[in-house]
């Protein structure tokens, strides 16, 4: 059973204690600063349906480690992702629907009248659901505008954005102003993987078709060298560069084509 103030004034603390408990979440300080984010690149070959799954499910408690901060869609998909992303939102963790984060990217929203896909409600009246408006504390995502507007901390949102070839997909990485500590691209086509993966030198672990979570990356020795290891149907790779340390890692199935 919630709380309930026996006075004024035990509201007034009651309120004081929320508030400084709702600046201070989570208590592991990943609101102050973002923690292994990371990015999605969907393909037209790629599973739209494990995207879109990934994106909902982060989006309910949308602060913390390893969350998706953007996600870059191939232009003939669009319409399709947004789609199943609209019928697929849930509710997000209340501890966030008044978190300062995402109250200052809901503002930033507004004033720039941002594109948005979120949880609608309706009047009574609007049988039809023809007038929807932004639910109070929806999950958001914002479309075609990048991260580096809504500030430098975690911002309780997903940006996304939408590219033609692989050129757009390295200027929209840029565009974002985050350091993602991964990349997840979604593509039946291998070579498409690799192929953006040399174009993007910044990010040091790449994952195809799988998100981070997914599975455990061997250990690497002291001193790491090349080599390729397949476990468990996943391949691994890990490639020694001027003395950096790329990890590659895709699941192994029979459908891929290069």
């Amino acid at each position: 059973m919630a709380y309930q103030p026996r006075s004024s004034a035990d509201a007034d603390i009651y309120s004081h204690l929320l508030k400084r408990h709702v600046y201070n979440y989570p208590e592991n300080g990943t609101h102050k600063k973002w923690v292994s984010p990371q990015l999605m690149v969907l393909f037209e070959s790629g599973d739209v349906n494990q995207v879109t799954e990934a994106i909902v499910n982060d989006l309910v408690h949308p602060i913390g480690s390893e969350m998706i901060a953007c996600v870059l869609v191939e232009e003939s998909i669009r319409d399709e992702v947004i789609k199943k992303i609209r019928g697929s939102l849930k509710p997000m963790d209340e501890r966030l629907q008044h978190h300062p984060n995402y109250l200052k990217s809901v503002r930033l929203i507004d004033r720039m009248n941002c594109q948005t896909i979120h949880l609608e409600e309706y009047d009574e009246s609007d049988t039809k659901k023809c007038y929807g408006r932004r639910q109070s504390g929806s999950p958001i995502v914002v479309l075609d505008f990048p991260q580096y507007f809504f500030g430098d901390k975690p911002t309780s949102i997903i940006t996304m954005s939408t590219f033609r070839s692989l050129n757009e997909v390295v200027k929209l990485y840029k565009r974002e102003g985050v350091f993602f500590d991964s990349v997840s691209v979604w593509s039946s086509k291998l070579a498409q993987c690799f192929d953006l993966m040399t174009r993007i030198p910044q990010v040091s672990q790449w994952c195809f078709n799988i998100r981070p979570q997914s599975f455990k990356y061997p250990q690497l020795p002291p001193q790491p060298f090349s080599n390729v290891t397949i476990i468990q149907r996943h391949h691994h790779e890990t490639h020694v560069i001027g003395g950096k340390v790329k990890t590659i890692t895709f699941p192994i199935k029979p459908e891929y084509s290069l």
